[in-house]
């Protein structure tokens, strides 16, 4: 097979794949066709300079691990008009920080997420996995056997990640620090502190709820 049929075949296995396909994957569905596996990489950033050069409105794109067509930014105004609903994609404060947790502790449990939050973060983690957002990878090997969550492709997809170390680095950025600085905010017994973060994650919910019930309305 010649590289240009190659590319071909790429371009038309990225367009019909509804998420990344891994570089194996690809070299997997070519190895019955092209002999030099070894070149696909090199074959698709040349796909992917060509689109970035091409006067089109998407590109190939490397993200999550894998590789995908995407529409580019700038007419992302444009394609929300189109899919108004389907772009509603919140995620409350409770479950932001949750997610962060994951993304930088994982693979982790549930009493560990429950450790940093002060609160019990059950309700939050089943909100992440319906989302696809996190998985389940395991158990860990202690008493109970406790289950042991991570990020997802699509985590890395939403996020615009390309690998997971891709991730801001928390020491070379002090806002990006999980935990709250114990100077800034007064010290609560720890009954009390998950009181009133439980009341202060119900009022974000409900108000989550309310602009979401807004939007539709317009």
């Amino acid at each position: 097979m010649e590289i240009s049929e190659v590319k071909r075949v790429l371009e038309a296995l990225l367009f019909v794949s509804e998420r990344p396909l891994l570089l194996k994957e690809l070299k997997s569905l070519l190895s019955d066709d092209y002999s030099d596996l070894d070149n696909i990489e090199n074959i698709l950033n040349e796909l992917k300079t060509e689109y970035e050069n091409a006067d089109k409105p998407y590109e190939i794109r490397f993200v999550a691990e894998g590789w995908t067509f995407a529409t580019k930014t700038q007419y992302s105004p444009w394609l929300k008009k189109l899919f108004k609903k389907k772009f509603i994609f919140k995620l409350s404060p409770s479950a932001l920080e949750t997610l962060a947790i994951v993304a930088y502790k994982q693979p982790t449990t549930r009493a560990d997420i429950d450790d940093i939050r002060g609160v019990d973060s059950s309700g939050v983690l089943d909100t992440l996995l319906e989302r696809k957002l996190i998985k389940i990878t395991g158990r860990k090997e202690a008493l109970g056997y406790p289950l042991l969550y991570a990020t997802t492709q699509e985590f890395m997809k939403h996020f615009g990640l390309s690998h997971i170390t891709d991730l801001p680095s928390i020491e070379n950025n002090p806002d990006l620090e999980i935990e709250e600085n114990p100077e800034d905010v007064p010290e609560l017994p720890f009954e009390e502190k998950k009181m009133q973060k439980k009341e202060a994650e119900k009022e974000e919910e409900e108000k989550e709820k309310d602009e979401e019930v807004a939007e539709e309305q317009q």
